[in-house]
């Protein structure tokens, strides 16, 4: 039982409060923790307080002592416990009390309201029902004036004193409560199902585990089955007909294109058939070390394998592109065990200028090309699964989608079997990274158009929805629309302030040991500096797991709000709560109506040029989508001289933000 007691609001007036007591004391004994004197004090208050409630139900309507409470209820996965959870006929009411309390501290309104959101996405037997946080502060008394302020959203925390909590659920209740709807069945809620959204991190060390991404995933993902059964379809055939295949993956940051490829590439089907397992590629680093770091630690723990061992195995399953890239072009007559790779961010790939560059002329073929030659090495069959972003290319030689369609109309690749999702396709809109082919592909190739491998819903986080739309409107400074797109506050908090601090505060706030915090600014923010803030950290000391994985407390972590992450360090990886720290690399200029995108070159800043303007702006939509539940954008307000920070390009680009809907933090 998730609840360590449970009971009627009839039952609860019956029962002595002492049982109740001894009930809470054994089952903190079975789960080895202490129930200690002021633990105690608190639970002996909070069933008090469910007294008042059953008293004075039964004295305004007696039916209602049918309503079922649960004490210390076990929110699954989240190491956290609500305080009471009361099923009022179709109603959810999530009780929090502060005993002895005299004020509601903000933290603690949001932790309450933070439980009503979670439940309200992730726990089964509470979807599309009514559920209403509450917080209670005993020692406040509220008088007599109203409880239940008219027109306030539900999943607004309801604050209430000790006196005056009885009431409020009532009241609460009767505005609320619809009579045609079916009751909450107790039983069936305690034990339905809780399935949070996983980061990619998290999700990576279950595919490794053997779960499957359609098991693991939950609300959001609308189309994700069909993305993996119409890559499953084209592994079949290709292994069927002895062919190779590649398919284009589409889809927004945090859309579940990583997802739906990380499934395949571990797919329990292939692995039965005793097939080489497949190998997700990246050439971001830091994405790599962060998922292989995560894997290895979980792979140490849940087992007795050696750290060096965990490591091995890793390597099997996630490898960096350039390394996987450069064994294989260097020896032509090797051959990779693997049937199928997983190549993440495939616009992303290098053209031939610059693996020829990087490569001091090993090799002097287009990334595409190289990975296409080197699978069709591949005895029997082989399949490429290649991931596309939208707007995030933040580096030079990065090919496009150009790129892909040249090395697929190669006459050595036109045997391909081609599965392209329609956003890539001539007729769709031209996306940032190009289509795959400039107008009709050749004739010699077989290109099958899949609505399945685009990925519309996001899956970083069911309330970030709108934020990919709302960033996109800002950077092309689509003012409207980017106020008619911005997240709902309750549903995705996102600030403005111009103090580091204060922005570090909410952070703090939102901080416990299961959602992750950081700040993240621009690789290019250099005088960030003036506020201790460097930007190369990470990169220099190339200590990207320390940052996304350790503990809070850990000097080396994300949580300590000291070492921000750059759109280089963070690409591809998210963070629940994230600090946006806006440079002047990037500002408004309000005379030209357009962004004022810049670089630092030794001691001051210089026009950037429209290729690396383009990356720098690119870099800002990777920073202001990293975060699953909420941000703080701190644009900084210098209070000294210095001509490399002119105030007012922090305040043009501040007005912008709040011209774009952003509300300033109180």
């Amino acid at each position: 039982m998730r609840a360590w007691h449970t009971g009627t609001l009839q039952s609860l007036a019956q029962l002595p409060a002492e049982e109740i007591l001894g009930r809470l004391t054994t089952a903190a004994a079975d789960r080895r923790l202490a129930a200690t004197p002021e633990t105690t004090r608190s639970w002996r208050a909070t069933i008090d307080l469910l007294g008042d409630l059953a008293h004075y139900v039964a004295s305004v309507d007696p039916g209602l002592s049918r309503w079922t409470y649960f004490l210390e209820f076990e929110v699954p996965r989240r190491s956290r416990r609500i305080d009471v959870v009361l099923l009022a006929d179709d109603i959810v009411f999530l009780i929090e009390c502060k005993v002895g309390a005299d004020h509601f501290e903000r933290s603690a309104i949001w932790q309450a309201e933070q439980y009503a959101l979670d439940m309200r996405d992730f726990h089964a037997g509470s979807h599309d029902r009514v559920v209403v946080p509450v917080l209670v502060a005993t020692g406040i008394v509220t008088g007599n004036r109203p409880l239940v302020r008219d027109g306030a959203p539900l999943y607004e925390t309801k604050s209430v004193g000790g006196s005056d909590f009885p009431r409020l659920i009532y009241e609460t209740w009767l505005g609320t409560h619809d009579r045609t709807a079916s009751p909450i069945e107790p039983e069936e809620w305690e034990q339905a199902e809780y399935r949070p959204t996983p980061s990619i991190v998290q999700a990576a060390c279950l595919l490794y585990e053997d779960h499957d991404a359609r098991e693991i995933n939950l609300a959001g993902a609308s189309n994700l089955d069909g993305t993996v059964d119409a890559i499953l379809e084209l592994v079949r055939a290709c292994r069927r007909e002895h062919r190779r295949g590649i398919a284009f993956i589409t889809g927004a940051p945090g859309s579940g294109k990583t997802l739906a490829g990380l499934q395949v590439v571990h797919d329990r089907e292939l692995t039965a058939a005793g097939e080489a397992a497949g190998v997700f590629l990246s050439g971001n680093r830091p994405l790599v070390e962060v998922i292989s770091r995560a894997i290895e630690d979980s792979t140490v723990r849940s087992s007795a394998r050696s750290r060096r061992d965990a490591a091995r195995e890793v390597r099997t399953f996630i490898q960096h592109a350039y390394a996987f890239r450069n064994e294989y072009a260097r020896y032509p007559d090797r051959t990779p065990p693997e049937h199928i790779i997983l190549f993440d961010e495939a616009q992303r790939a290098w053209d031939a200028k610059q693996v020829t560059s990087r490569t001091q002329g090993t090799s002097t073929a287009s990334e595409p090309e190289l990975f296409m030659d080197i699978m069709n090495r591949v005895p029997n069959w082989a399949v490429v699964i290649a991931l596309v972003g939208g707007g995030q290319e933040i580096n030079r030689g990065e090919a496009g989608l150009g790129e892909w369609g040249r090395a697929i109309a190669n006459p050595s690749h036109v045997d391909w079997l081609v599965r392209a999702s329609p956003a890539v396709l001539p007729g769709a809109p031209l996306p940032p990274g190009g289509l795959l082919f400039d107008g009709a592909p050749p004739p010699s190739v077989s290109v099958t158009s899949d609505s399945r491998l685009h990925l519309t819903m996001n899956v970083r986080s069911p309330r970030a929805e709108r934020l990919n739309h709302w960033v996109d409107a800002l950077l092309d400074l689509r003012l409207e629309n980017a106020r008619a797109s911005l997240p709902d506050s309750r549903e995705y908090p996102m600030v403005l302030t111009r103090s580091l601090e204060s922005a570090r505060a909410w952070l703090r706030d939102r901080q416990d040991e299961d959602q992750r915090t950081g700040l993240v600014a621009s690789a290019d923010a250099r005088r960030l500096r003036a506020w201790g803030l460097e930007t190369q950290t990470l990169q220099r000391e190339r200590s990207w797991a320390d940052w996304f994985l350790r503990e809070p407390g850990d000097v080396r972590s994300s949580t300590q709000l000291e070492v921000p992450a750059t759109n280089f360090d963070c690409q591809g990886l998210e963070l629940d709560w994230a600090g946006v720290c806006w440079g002047n690399d990037f500002s408004y200029d309000g005379d030209r109506g357009d962004w004022k995108i810049r670089r630092f070159l030794g001691s001051r800043w210089t026009r950037a040029n429209a290729e690396r303007s383009r990356f720098i702006l690119n870099g800002y939509r990777v920073l202001l989508t990293r975060a699953r539940r909420g941000q703080v954008i701190w644009v900084p307000q210098p209070e000294v001289p210095d001509p490399t920070l002119k105030p007012e390009d922090f305040d043009t680009t501040a007005e912008l933000l709040r011209a774009a809907g952003v509300p300033m933090l109180d």
